[in-house]
């Protein structure tokens, strides 16, 4: 990782690409050429050397490598949901402000959004795909530590990334490379190829650069802490031993819970025994298992399974991780074109063709249900133990249990619970997501005669699309017809897993032709679009102060934003389900799927902005400790057509070096980022196990639990109605950086040693307000929980109207009765205000012509010290009745706070190289990475009360090199080893899917490759 390097002298050392006189370099952060207020901004750049000792392919193992990097929300191990962007992605994050906080530029222009999307705290967030960055043709990467909205766009809140191709290539050089990982099966090969060649006298430059590369990817089974979900066996000897949320065990399980939405008054009985609780619910289980009421009638199932009305015991729970893949296989295919002529009156066109697909697979375990997507088991389905006591045809029913009470001779329907039932024995889901992008550019630059004016202007469009498609997925629907069948010769849900291994597998699978007529694919497909059209002028001399001179750019921007997602026919409301029992109509046909309407949307976005570079005091000018002043004065213009959001956004910043040595720099900027096309114009229900807190409440005053923590039975799936506020507006922003630039120069003495460090600390701090978001299904539950003991309630949580067993259950408590929860309404609105602040640290050292060859250490270094999202009226009014003893203490305000080290945010991000090269050409490098430690709330505390945290990280990589640069065949040729982790760090236990958590830590372990280039 390149430090920050915060002057000419400095970017020079890492700009390895060759340039001649007509080439325009211009430093992320500035549209002026040769200003002198660039050599103060925080521009972190990522070259050749750089890359090499990363050791990646990948823009994943970029932007994984930069110290302001946050987590990785979107990422290829995202496989638990359709809803989620899966596949070859991989989201920047700078400064932990979210995925889409962020502006990626490629060769100084915008790119398009990846067209997947997925939640980011319950609101769809859209970002650019960095895996699909073209990293076989990267010239160097800038990183703009800064906010530059004034300068590229409003939404440039964090900063930027700018990826600079090398798009004047004469040459051509092939490269090959494999790696492979010493404890698993990662193996990845990769070919890159570069050509090029000059023509017209130099005047014409077509270069191509291409990259083929493919990945056999990892199981969860080949890692101790992944094998399993079950994880408690890792804790065993530390104060969290015997913690069951490190049991990720799903209750979604082929020991299905189900229900006859009986009452207390009418539960099912057998000789007396109960067989149901009071909502009517029960479990299968093996006899082995302590609690059986009655044992299943000989051809319901193999021998040994009962039924249970008490809550399922966790061994019956589902473990996934047997055959679920962690990492895709991947192939992937990455091109760039370019084309420059120069014309002979100064001009130059330019072009760019760029072209990505990637294809990946993976296997994910078997579809659970969620609530909202329940199937109605008919009461006359062959295998049902509480069905009819003659068929139709008037055969007698050996399934019916012997001896029941409150079950009619016709039999009752059974309901699969809030979707607790796994179908295990239809096989592992084969996940396969196609992600294509082409990009093509056009320009032309010049100059206005012998003004001293210079021109730029291109047309842009960039198109992106995704094809998720899932295979053995259940259909509703098929599955209910199955069931309308009154022989054996139909799918059995009551036949239970494995009584000798109840976690894993299916010893007793159901045949796959009554599998067979249920099964479907489901295929999500995305389009997202990008056209621009821009035209800036600039000028280095307008005009000359006794400070030098004064620079401008002026520029105008239009740009036309799309998006288009296709759900599946079954999802999308095309093909509903209707309970053939009920009658309740659904939106969603997919077992496990919550209906998702399709969903489009575009806007236009116009844009001007002016750029001042303004310097006041020059060295001739003798002015005590004030060697230079440079002062960049930006204003940006946007307006979008969509929400009415419009506004200009300023940037001011300062350089002052009191000493040649000594640079003082800092910069305040205002943005604002409108809601993405998802926020506006997508309408969604979801469902998502909540607690109903008032109800606990009711139970701990009831007797029936005796403290709030011990509340269960209530947490079933509730519908989340998620929808746009009509007044929502832009989110607003303020960045403000502040810093100093240590650079001794031409020291002599014994204080020389000094001259080749730069040292720099930058301070900064985003404050955002009216960010986009909702206020969160849990946090409107306990409201309505605070404000029924209060006499009212929350409009935003629907209840149905309380029955007889709801009634004698809050009268019992000396409560006012409420129904269950049907709808939450919660709405994405300008709802939260954020302060996000920390501290940069870089130093850079560079020693040439030593007797070993030539040295640098980098080392760039992120620390966070505060993340606070501010309470909002609601959420103050939570805490304060948690805080009063109102409410139980139990109840937390959720996604609001200080979150500083909860579920990621570390304080400490840390990267540093060392690289060397010698004459005779051998070289080589060595690369640290560290994180710091953080908490992972998703786990309990211990007996002290403390919270689990995941262990700081640190891994190395190295490689050595020997490059040939001479006569004959060898010329040109290089040849590298390396080991990434070289000594095999394994990721901190986490209490996540897989035992880690991949937003911050790989699981790929040492991976040791070769790579061979030749040039000719």
């Amino acid at each position: 990782m390149a430090a920050v390097i915060a002057s000419g002298a400095a970017w020079a050392q890492d700009d390895t690409t060759d340039t001649d006189d007509d080439d325009v370099i211009v430093v992320t952060g500035t549209n002026i050429q040769g200003a002198r207020i660039n050599e103060a901004l925080p521009v972190t750049i990522v070259g050749e050397d750089d890359i090499a000792a990363i050791g990646g392919i990948d823009g994943e193992d970029l932007i994984r490598s930069l110290p302001a990097q946050g987590g990785v929300a979107f990422r290829q191990d995202n496989n638990t949901t359709n809803n989620n962007a899966r596949g070859d992605v991989a989201s920047i994050n700078l400064r932990s402000i979210g995925s889409s906080g962020t502006l990626v530029l490629l060769n100084g222009r915008r790119v398009v959004n990846h067209p997947s999307t997925q939640a980011e705290l319950s609101t769809p967030v859209t970002t650019t795909n960095m895996n699909s960055l073209p990293v076989a043709g990267i010239s160097r990467v800038e990183v703009l530590n800064d906010g530059a909205s004034a300068i590229y766009g409003t939404d440039a809140v964090a900063g930027v990334f700018n990826t600079i191709l090398d798009d004047d290539f004469d040459g051509f050089q092939v490269q090959a490379r494999n790696l492979y990982a010493t404890n698993n099966d990662l193996n990845e090969q990769t070919v890159t190829l570069k050509a090029g060649r000059n023509f017209n006298e130099g005047k014409t430059n077509i270069s191509v650069a291409a990259e083929f590369s493919t990945r056999d990817g990892i199981f969860a089974d080949e890692f101790k802490f992944s094998a399993s979900e079950d994880r408690r066996p890792f804790l065993v000897g530390t104060s969290f031993e015997g913690d069951t949320s490190f049991d990720n065990r799903a209750t979604a399980s082929p020991w299905g819970q189900f229900t006859l939405r009986t009452t207390s008054s009418t539960r099912v009985r057998q000789n007396g025994t109960t067989l149901t609780n009071s909502s009517g619910r029960f479990h299968i289980q093996p006899t082995s298992f302590s609690g059986c009421r009655a044992d299943t009638a000989d051809a319901l199932s193999v021998p040994g399974i009962c039924i249970d009305d008490s809550s399922q015991d966790r061994d019956l729970r589902f473990d996934g991780a047997y055959e679920r893949s962690v990492i895709s296989d991947r192939d992937r295919f990455n091109a760039f074109a370019f084309l420059n002529h120069d014309l002979d009156n100064g001009v130059r066109l330019y072009s760019e063709l760029g072209i990505y697909y990637a294809e990946t697979q993976k296997t994910n375990e078997p579809r659970n249900g969620i609530g909202a997507t329940e199937i109605s088991i008919p009461a006359n389905y062959y295998y049902n133990p509480f069905g009819p006591v003659m068929f139709s045809d008037g055969s007698i029913n050996p399934n019916r249990l012997p001896g029941l009470e409150n079950v009619p001779v016709e039999g009752l329907p059974v309901f699969t619970d809030g979707g607790r039932y796994r179908f295990v024995d239809v096989g592992f889901r084969d996940i396969e997501v196609q992600n294509m992008q082409w990009r093509a550019l056009g320009g032309a630059r010049g100059e206005f005669g012998t003004s001293g004016w210079d021109w730029d202007s291109a047309v842009l469009y960039n198109r992106a699309y995704a094809e998720d498609s899932v295979n053995n997925s259940v259909s509703r629907s098929l599955f209910q017809q199955a069931l309308m069948n009154e022989t054996p010769n139909v799918y059995n849900i009551f036949n239970g897993a494995d009584p000798d291994n109840p976690s894993i597998g299916d010893a007793t699978p159901n045949a796959q032709s009554l599998i067979d007529p249920f099964l479907i694919d489901v295929v999500r497909k995305s389009t997202s679009e990008l056209a621009l059209a821009d035209f800036k002028v600039t000028n280095g001399n307008v005009f000359a102060l006794p400070g030098g001179d004064v620079g401008v750019a002026l520029g105008v921007e239009a740009r036309y934003e799309a998006y288009d997602e296709d759900r599946d026919e079954r999802v999308d409301g095309t093909i509903t389900y209707t309970d053939a029992v009920t009658g309740e109509v659904s939106q969603t046909d997919v077992y496990g799927t919550s209906p998702t309407p399709d969903s489009n949307g575009s806007r236009n976005v116009y844009a001007a902005f002016a750029e001042a570079s303004v310097p006041l005091v020059s060295p001739d000018m003798n002015i005590p400790l004030v060697n230079t002043f440079d002062l960049q004065l930006a204003a940006r213009y946007e307006h979008y057509s969509d929400f009415g959001g419009s506004g200009i956004k300023p940037r001011v910043a300062a350089a002052w070096k009191p000493f040649d040595f000594l640079k003082l720099r800092g910069a305040w900027s205002k943005g604002f980022r409108a809601p993405n096309l998802i926020v506006v114009n997508e309408s969604v229900d979801r469902s998502n196990a909540r607690e109903d807190s008032y109800a606990c409440e009711a139970g701990v005053r009831n007797g029936t639990f005796p403290t709030f923590g011990d509340c269960t039975g209530f947490s079933v799936g509730r519908t989340e109605r998620r929808t746009v506020a009509e007044d929502i507006g832009p989110e607003e922003d303020t960045n403000i950086t502040y810093g100093l630039v240590f650079e001794p120069r031409g020291i002599n003495g014994p204080l020389s040693f000094l001259n080749p460090l730069t040292i720099t600390v930058d301070r900064w701090e985003i404050e955002r307000e009216n960010v986009v978001g909702v206020f969160g299904a849990e946090n409107h539950v306990s409201l309505d929980y605070l404000l029924r003991l209060q006499g009212s309630s929350n409009p935003n949580v629907v209840r149905a109207a309380p029955n007889e067993d709801d009634i004698a259950f809050f009268d019992a408590a000396g409560l006012t009765p409420a129904g269950e929860i049907e709808v939450i309404l919660d709405t994405y609105d300008n709802n939260e205000n954020i302060d996000v602040e920390g501290w940069d640290y870089a130093l850079y050292y560079d020693l040439d012509d030593l007797p070993v060859g030539d040295l640098s250490f980098k080392l760039n270094a992120s620390y966070l010290d505060t993340y606070f999202i501010a309470l909002s009226p609601g959420a103050q009014m939570i805490r304060d009745a948690v805080d009063s003893g109102l409410i139980s203490d139990d109840i937390t305000v959720s996604q609001e706070g200080e979150i500083i080290k909860q579920d990621g945010q570390p304080e400490w991000r840390l990267g540093s190289t060392i690289t060397w090269r010698h004459p005779t050409g051998v070289g080589g490098g060595v690369r640290v990475n560290y994180i710091s430690e953080f908490i992972d709330t998703g786990a309990g505390l211990n007996p002290d009360g403390d919270p689990f945290i995941v262990d700081d990280w640190a891994t190395t990589n190295v490689y050595l090199q020997y490059q040939h640069d001479g006569e004959g065949f060898m010329d040109g040729l290089r040849v590298r080893v390396g080991a990434n982790n070289v000594t095999d760090e394994e990721p901190p236990l986490a209490d996540e899917t897989n035992g880690y958590d991949a937003a911050y830590h790989s699981i790929r372990g040492r991976q040791i490759y070769f790579d061979i280039r030749k040039k000719f």
